[in-house]
């Protein structure tokens, strides 16, 4: 007797057989592919370490309680210069060091003003300090102008440096004659519970991708371009090229790299709370790029804890006023020191 045949499959059982055997071959590639970017990360990170720290491009270090301190210094120049104009402390915002100003800081030098730029711990090329404490950085700054006997300098704070030179006003007030913001209300940022992003830092691909944007001209300097301003052409050509590669290279250094990475599960950033801001008893003043509606903070909540003091507001310039309109913010700097009240 002739056993009866089997039927064949349905095709719906057909369709679930094929698609079960493409979802494992899928896994089974992409298993595979993780593995292989996950070694090839980790190689590729192990072969491109780079230093702990790089010899600076220009400017010199001082000593200042044990930290080097790296600073550049424009001497004061041009005819109109009287010898009594006040000097100019800049400090550089997140991700910054000095050469964010070297577009500016000779304009204004030609002012008649020295112009002092300083690198804050965990940007620049300023070896050690505190990254993670605004009074620390602060206490920085003020030994720094002491050190370099700068006599009651105007300080001016770009971004996150508007915080610290807040901070350096409101604390050591003896020190400092006049405190600008220039695109930062030295609020807090609330980036909220941190823990997914410290665990995103310590992945070898992220560290793969830091290294890749601050080497890759191309990449960083699309992204400076894109925070500059309507009239910005700072980054443009073979000149925009080469800032961009030297605003970049104090980013590539080990002990930045490992500082801003390492920052990613914090909650905030560096900021004054607000009765501080409101406490800051120097002559204040206010820079901002017109078109600076976000990176810079909040405008009006400058205005409003500063005092509503008097500002400038610079056409054309995004959240980098300084090198998008580089001799409007040289113009607007000395506009607003000669109209304050010098202590």
């Amino acid at each position: 007797m002739t056993p009866p045949s089997t039927p064949p499959p349905s095709r719906g059982r057909r369709f679930l057989r094929r698609t079960g055997r493409l979802l494992r071959r899928a896994v089974l590639v992409g298993v595979v592919g993780l593995v292989l970017l996950t070694l090839l990360s980790v190689v590729g990170n192990a072969v491109t370490t780079p230093p702990d720290t790089l010899e600076p491009d220009a400017g010199a270090f001082t000593d200042v309680g044990g930290l080097a301190v790296h600073y550049e210094h424009w001497a004061a120049s041009g005819k109109h210069s009287s010898g009594d104009a006040a000097p100019v402390v800049l400090l550089p915002g997140f991700a910054e060091s000095t050469v964010a100003f070297r577009a500016a800081a000779p304009l204004i030098a030609a002012q008649g003003r020295d112009v002092y730029a300083f690198d804050l711990p965990g940007f620049g090329y300023t070896r050690g300090g505190d990254t993670e404490d605004v009074r620390s950085q602060a206490d920085l700054v003020a030994g720094t102008i002491r050190t370099l006997g700068i006599d009651h300098p105007v300080v001016v704070g770009h971004s996150l440096g508007a915080a610290v030179a807040g901070g350096t006003a409101l604390w050591h007030p003896e020190d400092v004659g006049d405190v600008v913001f220039a695109d930062g209300d030295a609020q807090d940022l609330d980036f909220g519970d941190g823990t997914w992003r410290a665990r995103i830092a310590r992945l070898p691909y992220t560290t793969s991708v830091y290294r890749i944007f601050t080497r890759s001209t191309w990449l960083n300097r699309a992204a400076l371009a894109g925070s500059c301003g309507s009239a910005c052409t700072a980054f443009d050509g073979d000149d925009g090229a080469r800032l961009a590669r030297q605003w970049m290279r104090p980013l590539t250094q080990g002990d930045v790299e490992h500082s801003l990475l390492g920052s990613a599960g914090h909650s905030g950033i560096l900021h004054l709370e607000e009765d501080q801001t409101r406490a800051i008893t120097v002559p204040r003043a206010i820079i901002w790029g017109a078109e600076d509606t976000r990176s810079g903070g909040s405008l009006q909540d400058t205005r409003d804890r500063l005092g509503h003091p008097q500002e400038r507001i610079v056409d054309g310039a995004a959240h980098d006023v300084m090198n998008a309109q580089p001799g409007a913010f040289a113009d607007a700097l000395g506009a607003l020191t000669d109209g304050m009240d010098r202590r």
